[in-house]
């Protein structure tokens, strides 16, 4: 073999050599992210979305490793492994409501250079970019959904009308129950202490992020609260952690449902308090709606206040420790399309971040239009405590605690919670 053929030889194998290794270390390449979705075991239309958009996005060549986290704590354990250096992911979910300690610690990647030179950049809710914005102007995350809070009810529940007062339900309610819904957690200061509480005047933050909800117009709030469970009209399960609280709509023996406008993914099946059935699907509130039977409104309010109801809104966060940041910005990039955003909204329960994606013919229905309606009539912000979830906690365990021990002073009992939370803070801000 003369020394041209075997240089030749040995060139093909090189050549062969890299390209075997390239292979191989292309599917080897694995990005991370945390979710509140659960893609090994689908249970809803979410966990679902999110399986069918990691088997999608791996047929790009890279493994999307989905790390499930609870979703009252996902905000908490980021921050945590932030701080302490522990493993972080490359992209996280995030909600605008928790972005305050990430802000003030500048864990998390800014954004604006990647927004800017993004195809999508102009099709982006400005209103939704806002909430992703931190008051210094860095952009921490890139919304990708947007819902809001609301109640559902059964129209044969109220043969008198409903009125969504706190005031009225306890008297015009045919029901066992007058309403369910869930009070324990983060969920529950989100769909029932916050609006309704909001709507007699509470001012729950200072300009720092310390609580300020310790005040008379929370205690009538809570009073009211506690008049409505001492008359039995509240089940016990809508104190406790859990789900459990759904089963008293979905079998009808409630009238009311405290929900947020993607409960329906998964408020299955139902029965009405006539009892007609409906599918055990996703399907099944926007059925009963159009038949009738069930309709929403704004949350549970005072009657002698506005009606209040809060954007939430969720988004992808890059770590500034993420291992593959380059990675994460590709991952986003690929997910920021009009169809991707829509799908992402469907199986939420909430509207598409994208402008484009409301030309969707599923935002045209009377339940979208209505969502819609709701955040433009009565929508306020998110309270801008400086650790949202803890403060949420916090609240929401003290007001369980003082419906469940009608005896404890209610105003003393907040004004302790109030110090306890701002005093946490204090110590985590260094001063």
């Amino acid at each position: 073999m003369t020394n041209r053929i075997r240089s030749g030889v040995l060139t093909l194998l090189l050549i062969g050599l890299i390209t075997t290794v390239n292979a191989v270390g292309a599917q080897d390449k694995t990005l991370t992210i945390w979710t509140v979705y659960n893609s090994d075991s689908p249970q809803n239309d979410q966990d679902k979305w999110m399986a069918a958009l990691i088997e999608e996005y791996q047929a790009e060549g890279v493994t999307l490793k989905n790390v499930t986290r609870p979703f009252d704590t996902i905000s908490t354990d980021l921050n945590l492994a932030l701080l302490s250096g522990g493993d972080v992911p490359d992209v996280s979910y995030v909600s605008a409501a928790a972005l305050s300690p990430f802000a003030i610690n500048g864990t998390l990647l800014d954004l604006r250079d990647f927004i800017s030179q993004a195809s999508w950049k102009d099709d982006l809710d400005p209103v939704a970019l806002a909430g992703c914005t931190a008051p210094t102007g860095e952009i921490l995350c890139i919304p990708t959904t947007m819902a809001t809070t609301l109640t559902y009810y059964w129209t044969d529940a109220f043969p008198k009308g409903y009125n969504g007062s706190i005031e009225g339900l306890a008297a015009n309610t045919t029901t066992k129950y007058a309403l369910t819904g869930k009070s324990a957690d983060v969920f529950g200061f989100d769909v029932f202490f916050f609006p309704l509480l909001t709507s007699y005047g509470v001012k729950w933050a200072d300009e720092t992020g310390l609580a300020s909800w310790a005040s008379p117009q929370a205690v009538k709030g809570i009073e009211a609260i506690r008049t409505l469970y001492a008359a039995g009209k509240i089940p016990d399960t809508a104190l406790a952690t859990g789900f459990d609280y759904e089963t008293n709509f979905k079998d009808g023996s409630a009238g009311a449902f405290l929900a947020g406008s993607w409960s329906y993914v998964f408020l299955n099946p139902l029965k009405t308090p006539a009892g007609k059935d409906y599918p055990a699907d996703s399907t099944a509130v926007e059925k009963a709606l159009v038949a009738g039977d069930l309709q929403f409104a704004p949350p549970i309010h005072t009657q002698d206040g506005k009606p209040a109801t809060l954007l939430v809104q969720n988004g992808w966060a890059i770590p500034k420790d993420a291992k593959d940041i380059e990675g994460a910005k590709s991952f986003i990039d690929w997910d920021m399309t009009t169809a991707r955003n829509v799908a992402y909204a469907k199986s939420y329960g909430g509207l598409p971040t994208l402008k484009s994606g409301l030309a969707d013919e599923a935002f045209k229905t009377p339940y979208w239009t209505g969502v819609a309606d709701l955040l433009e009539k009565y929508g306020v912000p998110q309270p801008a405590f400086f650790d949202s979830s803890a403060a949420k906690q916090k609240f929401a365990d003290t007001v369980v605690d003082l419906i469940q021990n009608p005896d404890k002073d209610i105003m003393t009992t907040l004004q302790t919670a109030q110090d306890e939370y701002n005093a946490e803070v204090t110590a985590a801000r260094g001063s």
